[in-house]
């Protein structure tokens, strides 16, 4: 079962990457100068994915990136209980936490900006 939960997670985590790094090639060129560089776009990457300017349907993308991050800290987790590992399953239990509480911070911004552009979802 462990192994079941790990795939699921592996599956999560890809389909994030991959969608994060769609709206970050879709919006880089986008950027401020000062932050088109390597270095400092990924750290701006996440403020300015859900600013008002980005359009919705990059924002809806960054949206289910970041629920998909949170589905794979949940199943490794699931995976370390299953598999006897309280201690991992513990730290990512609390990543899990932690990245739904972010994702909510983030999803009211996209709300902000949806409501603000006359659109509800």
């Amino acid at each position: 079962m462990a192994a079941v939960f790990f795939v699921v997670g592996a599956i999560a985590v890809i389909l994030s990457a991959v969608r994060c790094e769609i709206v970050y090639r879709s919006l880089v060129d986008s950027f401020p100068p000062q932050f088109q560089d390597e270095l400092t776009s990924r750290y701006a990457f996440p403020v300015l994915a859900l600013s008002p300017s980005t359009p919705l349907a990059l924002q809806a993308a960054y949206m289910k990136a970041l629920w998909a991050g949170c589905v794979c800290f949940l199943c490794v987790s699931l995976g370390f209980f299953a598999s006897q590992n309280v201690v991992f399953g513990c730290f990512c239990l609390l990543g899990f936490f932690w990245s739904v509480f972010s994702t909510i911070k983030s999803w009211k911004t996209f709300k902000e900006n949806s409501n603000r552009n006359g659109l509800t979802r």
